[in-house]
C-alpha cells in the first residue's frame, strides 16, 4: 500500500469534512444567519443601481449570490476549489486559479465595489493583495473590508473557546490558529485605513459585527426565535456605537475612493 497516497486521501477527507461543517455554519447555523443578517443592510445603501462589484474570497458565494438576486454585476475570485465544489446554482462569474491567474486576468478591469470580507487575515502578504486590487476601483467607488478585531477575537479565543493562549498570541499579534481557515494574524483598522489612503481612499463609515452574539455557548438557544429576534435587534442597535465597536467579533470598514489625494 502506498502510504502517501492513503495519507492523501485521509487529508482531503477531513477537509471536506471541515468545509461541509464550515458550509453548514454559512447557511444553515445561526452564526452565518447573523452575520448576514448584519452584513447585509450596512452594504446595500452603498452601492447603486448600475455597481459592478469584485469579490475577491468569494467562498461558497453567499453574500456574491445575494447582490447577483438585487440585479448587481458579481465577479467573484475563490481559489478553494473544495468550496467550489460545494457550491450549486451559481449565477455570477466565478474566478478562480491562482492569485498569478486572477491578476492576469483582472488587471484591465475596473470596479464601482470591492469587497474583501474575512480574507486579509489569512494572506501571507495583505499588501500585495491590496496592491492588486485598489488600482481597480473606480473614482467615487467603494471598498468594503470585513475584518476580524483584535478586543473582540481576544474575548472570542478567551472566553469563547476556553483559549487564553491564543488570546495572549493575538494581543501579541502573533498567528494563532483559526477555526475553520489554517493561522490568522490580526491586523489593526488604523494600518488598513492609512495603507488605503495611498490610493485616496477615505473611511466613510465603520460597524461592529456580532458584540454579543458569541458569548452564549448556548448553542441549542440560539436555534430559537425567541432568542434570535432580541439578539439581532441588539447587535443591529449597537453596530454603529464607538464605545462598543471595539470589543465586536469583526469590524466592517467601508471607504470610499476620492479624487483627491489624502496624504
Amino acid at each position: 500500500m502506498d502510504f502517501k497516497i492513503l495519507n492523501k486521501k485521509n487529508s482531503r477527507e477531513k477537509n471536506m469534512i471541515r468545509q461541509e461543517n464550515y458550509y453548514a455554519e454559512v447557511f444553515k447555523k445561526p452564526w452565518g444567519r447573523m452575520f448576514y443578517d448584519l452584513l447585509f443592510p450596512q452594504l446595500l445603501p452603498n452601492l447603486t443601481k448600475d455597481s459592478k462589484i469584485l469579490s475577491f474570497g468569494s467562498g461558497f458565494g453567499r453574500t456574491e449570490t445575494f447582490l447577483m438576486e438585487q440585479g448587481f454585476e458579481v465577479t467573484g475570485y475563490e481559489p478553494d476549489v473544495e468550496k467550489l465544489e460545494m457550491m450549486s446554482d451559481q449565477t455570477f462569474r466565478q474566478l478562480t486559479g491562482t492569485f498569478d491567474d486572477f491578476a492576469e486576468t483582472v488587471k484591465n478591469e475596473h470596479y464601482d465595489v470591492i469587497l474583501i470580507h474575512n480574507v486579509l487575515e489569512y494572506v501571507p502578504d495583505r499588501k500585495v493583495v491590496l496592491e492588486l486590487l485598489l488600482p481597480l476601483l473606480t473614482d467615487g467607488g467603494t471598498l468594503s473590508i470585513v475584518k476580524h478585531s483584535k478586543y473582540g477575537s481576544m474575548i472570542e479565543m478567551a472566553a469563547g473557546r476556553d483559549n487564553p493562549q491564543a488570546a495572549l498570541d493575538v494581543y501579541e499579534n502573533e498567528v494563532v490558529a483559526s477555526h475553520n481557515h489554517g493561522n490568522i494574524l490580526v491586523y489593526d483598522d488604523d494600518w488598513l485605513t492609512d495603507f488605503v489612503a495611498n490610493y485616496k481612499l477615505k473611511l466613510q463609515e465603520k460597524f461592529g459585527i456580532r458584540h454579543f452574539y458569541g458569548i452564549s455557548q448556548n448553542a441549542e438557544i440560539k436555534e430559537t426565535d425567541n432568542w434570535y429576534q432580541p439578539m439581532l435587534k441588539l447587535e443591529q442597535k449597537v453596530a454603529k456605537d464607538q464605545t462598543l465597536y471595539p470589543v465586536a467579533r469583526l469590524h466592517h470598514l467601508i471607504f470610499k475612493k476620492t479624487k483627491e489625494n489624502l496624504l
